[in-house]
């Protein structure tokens, strides 16, 4: 059988390297790793939702759209806390004589007194005056490292740094094999996608992310030969079938929600336009990851900063707009994240370092809305703000929210603040 994909097909699909479920568990548990050999998407397995009781295996695929889904956005780099949601006291401005916002243009937030959001994130207070938005602020580890790759490693893998990802370790647990694009990053890297036996779907350069061609002998690459040639031959199919079902995708989108290119101008709201495509297709995708840099700021912080956060509300509140008009709202919880804060204090350049407590925001109608944890600049640790809520918290709740056992998944829970409804 030969597969053809016109160049057209993908001409708008943001793309990339692709790394499928399969590879990373051989044989030793098949019921994951193993994709059918064909790439005829009626007889893919349809898709699952964690937690659920898993679908019979004679049934077409479908996709319940009542399924609840996860869209996490990590800001790469260390998002600056401090001037994300500035405090509204004189300390603040007293450590960031260049850097801090003006008090003029700070953006208020109802029922909060001793804090302001920064001006580019202003179309962000339609969602906190309606109670779907949840600020965590001071959100840390207690023995911080303000190293990025410690840092990103310890909140990828839930403070684990032997660990599989703490959202590919829930996807571990389900019975059967998933759609291509089950769990799919938009991007960049997401290690906290990939499990001990699951892979998700990578998807980060444009003109990568795209089949010409194929010969038919890689489907039946090492027949008869070793397990591992078998979970090459399932990896390939699999590659194969994301790429056809992202193909499809761009055909089936009406022109009003054209996909975006991926390529320069606004790389978290063209990721969170395509993450909105994939969640409302008919691809049984229900986690998607977009990644985004540009967030280590030691330098020329202030317009740089400001337009990263402008993209970043952009691309949340086209989120919201798609999935409401998809039918989606009531389904999707939205996790900001970065791998820590910056310094307190301005540097000589204009700019912050690396820091420890940070800021995560929650978005959507299952959140309790509102402002979680403290920032107390008065009672700085090394010169960092000192974290006062454990990501373990967004991490039982991105959980909850799936569906899966955060107890089964992390060996550990933290409820001692109520994020859902």
């Amino acid at each position: 059988m030969s597969h053809l994909l016109t160049r057209r097909s993908f001409l708008r699909v943001a793309g990339g390297a692709v790394s499928i479920t399969g590879l990373g568990a051989c044989s030793r548990d098949a019921a994951l790793t193993e994709t059918p050999s064909t790439i005829d998407s009626a007889t893919s397995a349809p898709a699952q939702t964690i937690g659920a009781e898993p679908p019979s295996t004679t049934s077409p695929p479908s996709v319940n759209r009542g399924d609840r889904r996860l869209v996490v956005v990590q800001l790469l780099g260390g998002n600056d806390l401090l001037n994300t949601l500035p405090p509204l006291n004189g300390t603040y401005r007293d450590l960031r004589p260049a850097l801090a916002i003006p008090e003029a243009d700070l953006v208020a937030l109802a029922g909060v007194d001793d804090a302001a959001l920064h001006p580019s994130l202003a179309a962000l207070t339609t969602m906190w005056d309606d109670g779907s938005l949840a600020l965590l602020r001071g959100i840390g580890f207690a023995e911080a490292n303000r190293s990025h790759f410690v840092s990103m490693d310890r909140w990828w893998r839930a403070d684990d740094v032997a660990a599989a990802g703490w959202i590919g370790r829930a996807v571990d647990l389900l019975d059967g094999p998933l759609p291509p694009l089950y769990g799919t990053v938009l991007g960049g890297g997401a290690p906290l996608l990939v499990g001990e036996r699951f892979r998700p779907t990578s998807v980060s350069s444009r003109d990568a992310f795209q089949l010409e061609s194929l010969d038919p002998s890689w489907l039946s690459f090492g027949a008869g030969r070793s397990d591992l040639d078998a979970a090459a031959r399932g990896a390939i199919a699999s590659a194969v079938a994301a790429m056809e079902d992202f193909a499809g995708l761009v055909e089936d989108a009406p022109e009003s929600a054209d996909l975006p290119e991926f390529a320069g101008g606004s790389p978290i709201s063209d990721g969170l336009a395509t993450a909105a495509a994939l969640l409302a297709g008919d691809v049984g995708c229900r986690v998607v990851v977009v990644s985004a840099g540009g967030f280590d700021t030691h330098s020329g912080q202030l317009g740089v900063h400001a337009d990263l956060l402008d993209d970043l509300a952009a691309g949340l509140v086209l989120l919201r707009e798609r999935l409401s008009a998809d039918g989606l709202a009531d389904d999707v919880l939205v996790a900001v994240t970065s791998e820590f804060g910056r310094r307190a204090a301005e540097n000589g350049s204009g700019g912050t370092d690396h820091g420890s407590a940070g800021l995560s925001l929650l978005m959507g109608s299952g959140v309790r809305g509102g402002m979680y944890g403290e920032v107390d600049l008065r009672d700085l640790v090394d010169g960092d703000v000192r974290p006062t809520i454990d990501p373990l918290v967004l991490y039982t709740a991105c959980l909850d929210w799936l569906g899966a056992d955060a107890m089964q998944v992390l060996g550990r829970r933290d409820d001692s603040v109520s994020l859902l409804r």
